[in-house]
């Protein structure tokens, strides 16, 4: 009897796991600056459709300048993402220009 209602748990907590998983995530609690922290090439297909469109509801409200500041931090982020083993065997070089 407790062998079947253990497993009737864990079938059900494995269903939830499961679900979330496949549902995209929300990105609306984060700042702006958190967002473009995030590592895009970490994320689900899903969950990256879901930042484009959290970035382009917000680009709406933005000044130039400001979209242009989260456009540069996530060009930042791209390039550390990217380029980071890259550059190891160059010795960093081209990074001042």
């Amino acid at each position: 009897m407790y062998g079947k209602k253990l497993t009737q748990a864990a079938t059900v907590a494995l269903c939830l796991v499961s679900l979330s998983a496949l549902a995209a995530q929300d990105f609306s609690a984060l700042s702006t600056a958190e967002l473009t922290q995030l590592k895009l090439n970490e994320m689900s297909e899903e969950d990256r459709d879901a930042f484009r469109t959290e970035i382009k509801k917000r680009s709406v409200n933005m000044s130039a300048t400001e979209k242009e500041e989260v456009r540069n931090q996530m060009r930042g982020q791209n390039k550390s993402q990217g380029g980071g083993q890259g550059m190891q065997g160059k010795g960093g070089m081209g990074r001042g220009q």
